[in-house]
């Protein structure tokens, strides 16, 4: 593990190796993973008190992300005529390390704790971006946009394993959140009922 942990501040240093190295046991970066899905959990009181939900919750989507994240970009960098030498799911949970730092933005007043919050996401993609494009020798920009058409099937997994979570009584939605889920609900359901009934 203190090897994990190393370069995990090599990588906030900009310090990438070749993608051998990072070929882990895997029981470490998966330790390491849960340790981050359990943390998040901790800053997210808006979901409710049920805290064994609340960490089921964010272990769940915190892995699958973290899965369909590397898969993503495996698939993506190899279209860019990357030749893989190796999994690169031990440097993407290196690399997203950084973020155990998150519940500290939660000791800042709410403004500052968004900037804060904000600021870190930055510093993670920027590590995210530079370490994979160091690994693979494709272009920043191709990495880069890789991460960012990424994006929109995060959010889409975030609202889906938030359903999930919510129908099985894990979290509790915000309000704001239960109304673009269900508006989102109902435009699928039209959509589902303009296809039947266009058949």
């Amino acid at each position: 593990m203190r090897i994990l942990f190393d370069d995990a501040l090599d990588l906030v240093r900009f310090r990438v190796r070749p993608l051998q190295h990072y070929q882990y046991a895997f029981w470490q970066p998966a330790l390491l993973l849960t340790a981050l899905g359990i943390i998040a959990s901790a800053g997210a009181d808006g979901l409710g008190d049920n805290v064994e939900g609340r960490v089921a919750f964010f272990l769940l989507f915190t892995w699958l992300e973290t899965l369909l994240f590397t898969q993503f970009m495996g698939l993506w960098l190899r279209l860019g005529k990357w030749k893989p030498s190796g999994s690169l799911f031990g440097l993407v949970v290196a690399a997203n390390s950084v973020q155990i730092l998150e519940p500290l933005t939660s000791w800042l007043p709410d403004d500052a704790a968004l900037v804060g919050a904000f600021a870190l996401s930055v510093l993670t993609i920027t590590i995210l971006v530079h370490a994979l494009t160091a690994v693979s020798g494709v272009s920043r920009l191709r990495v880069l946009v890789g991460v960012l058409l990424f994006s929109p099937l995060a959010m889409m997994l975030m609202g889906s394993t938030l359903s999930l979570a919510a129908s099985l009584d894990w979290v509790q939605v915000p309000p704001e959140l239960g109304l673009e889920l269900h508006q989102g609900d109902a435009a699928q359901g039209a959509s589902d009922g303009g296809d039947a009934n266009a058949i």
